[in-house]
C-alpha cells in the first residue's frame, strides 16, 4: 500500500515545486495544523531550507511562527556563506588544475547550483566533486597537496597509503577524498561517476570532448553539457535510493532552466548502460514536481515495467528516517539494471570486490591484491553478525561519512 505523505511532508514539496518554478505560494497551503518543528527538521534533512524559504518568505512570512523563521534564516544564510566560499575554490582549484595541463571537470556543488538553480545560494552541498582522468590522479593529488588538502580516510587509524594500496585505491574505488588544513572545506576526485559494481562507465574520457564552460567568479570553468548532467543526476540520485528531496529538485530546476536534447540524452543513457536510473530519475521527479516530460520519454517510462515499482519504492521511503540493512540498498540499485549479466555482475562485485575501508584495512603487495576478497568478505561477515543497519545517507566506502550534501 502506498504511504501517504503528512502535511508537512506536503507543504515542504510544494513549497520546493514553487521556488524551482518562481511562482507563488498559495495562501490554503499554510494549513493551521502545520507542526513547524516538524517543517524546518524536514528542509534541513533534505538539504532545501534556501529553496524552501525562498518560496515563503516573500508570499506567506506573516504566518510563519518566528522561532520557525528565525531557524530558517540562520540557515539559509549559513549556506551562503559557505556556498561563496565553495565556489571561489572551485575557480581556484580549475585554474591550478589548468595551470598543471590536468583535465578536470567539476560537476554537482556550485557548478550544479549556478547552472540549474541560477543562484549558488539555493541549493545546499557539501564537498566540491572533480572529474578526472585516472591517469591524472598522481598529478590531481599533488595539486591538492599544493593547495592545502590532505587526503581523508575512512578508518580513523589509516595514517597514509602505501604505494601498493593507493595503487589498489585506484584500481577497485571510484573517488578520492581530501579536507583542507586550515578551512572546512572537502573535496573528491572522481575517476568514475559511479562505482565499479554498476555497468555504467561514466568517465572523463566520455565526456571531456562534448563539455561546455561556465563562469565562476570570473573564471571559465569546464562543466558537464546538458544531456550528461542530466545523465550524471538520475544515476546519483539512483544510487543513494533518491532518499534527499534535493536531488530530485535537482533534475526539476535543471529542467526548468535549461532545455535537454532528449534524443541524444536517451542515446547516451544506452551507451553509458543507465537508461532504466535516467527514467526512473525522471518518473520520481515528474510525479512529485508535475514536470512536463516530452511524450516520447514518458512512453520510454511507461513502457518499462520495474519503473513504476521503483518510482512507488522511492515514495514510500522518500520521509522514511529509520536505519536500513546494506543489502536493501544493493537490492534495490540492482533492480535498476536492466540486463541479467549486468545484475550478476553487480552481487558478485557487492560480495567480492574491496572498497575504501578494506583497503585501508591491511596493505597487500600488488602481486596479492586478489586477497582483498577476502578482507572484504571478513568485513561483510561481521556486519552480518553484529553491526548494526546502516543509516540513511550512508555509503559502503565510507560508513562513517554521509552524502547529504554531494
Amino acid at each position: 500500500m502506498t504511504r501517504r505523505f503528512g502535511d508537512e511532508e506536503r507543504f515542504v514539496i510544494r513549497c520546493c515545486k514553487a521556488g524551482i518554478r518562481g511562482t507563488s505560494v498559495r495562501p490554503n497551503w499554510f494549513e493551521s495544523g502545520l507542526d513547524w518543528e516538524t517543517v524546518c527538521r524536514l528542509t534541513r534533512r533534505h538539504c532545501v531550507t534556501p529553496l524552501f524559504l525562498e518560496a515563503v518568505r516573500h508570499e506567506r512570512e506573516e504566518t510563519v511562527p518566528p522561532e520557525a523563521l528565525e531557524t530558517l534564516e540562520e540557515r539559509s544564510a549559513y549556506v551562503a556563506r559557505r556556498n561563496l566560499r565553495l565556489l571561489q575554490t572551485t575557480a581556484s582549484l580549475s585554474q591550478a588544475f589548468e595551470r598543471e595541463g590536468i583535465r578536470a571537470i567539476p560537476y554537482r556543488g556550485p557548478v550544479l547550483a549556478r547552472i540549474a538553480y541560477g543562484d549558488v545560494g539555493r541549493r545546499e552541498f557539501g564537498d566540491l566533486d572533480v572529474l578526472v582522468r585516472r591517469t591524472d590522479l598522481p598529478a590531481a593529488r599533488s595539486v591538492l597537496l599544493e593547495q592545502g588538502y590532505d587526503p581523508q580516510y575512512v578508518r580513523e587509524t589509516t595514517d597514509g597509503l602505501t604505494s601498493s594500496q593507493q595503487w589498489a585505491y585506484t584500481r577497485f574505488a571510484r573517488d578520492y577524498a581530501f579536507e583542507h588544513r586550515c578551512e572546512p572545506v572537502e573535496v573528491e576526485l572522481h575517476w568514475r561517476v559511479l562505482a565499479r559494481r554498476f555497468p555504467t562507465a561514466i568517465e572523463l574520457e566520455s565526456v571531456w570532448d562534448r563539455r561546455s564552460t561556465t563562469s565562476i567568479a570570473g573564471t571559465d570553468v569546464p562543466v558537464l553539457s546538458p544531456e550528461d548532467r542530466l545523465l550524471s543526476c538520475c544515476v546519483h540520485g539512483t544510487r543513494h535510493r533518491w532518499d534527499r528531496l534535493r536531488w530530485i529538485c535537482d533534475v526539476a530546476a535543471d529542467l526548468e532552466r535549461n532545455s535537454i536534447d532528449w534524443e541524444t540524452v536517451i542515446r547516451r543513457s544506452e551507451s553509458h548502460n543507465c537508461t532504466r536510473m535516467l527514467l526512473l530519475g525522471l518518473a520520481v521527479t515528474a510525479s512529485l514536481f508535475e514536470t512536463q516530460l516530452p511524450v516520447r520519454v514518458r512512453r520510454r517510462i511507461d513502457a518499462d515495467p520495474a519503473i513504476e515499482p521503483l518510482r512507488l519504492h522511492v515514495r514510500d521511503h522518500l520521509f522514511d528516517d529509520s536505519a536500513y540493512p546494506e543489502h536493501e540498498l544493493w537490492r534495490f540499485q540492482s533492480r535498476t539494471l536492466e540486463r541479467y549479466r549486468d545484475r550478476g555482475t553487480f552481487w558478485a562485485t557487492c560480495l567480492f570486490e574491496p572498497t575504501r575501508p578494506d583497503i585501508e584495512a591491511v596493505s597487500l603487495p600488488r602481486p596479492l591484491a586478489p586477497l582483498y576478497s577476502l578482507v572484504r568478505c571478513g568485513r561483510l561477515l561481521r556486519t552480518a553478525i553484529g553491526r548494526r543497519p546502516r543509516s540513511r545517507g550512508e555509503t559502503d566506502s565510507n560508513p562513517s561519512r554521509t552524502n547529504a550534501n554531494p
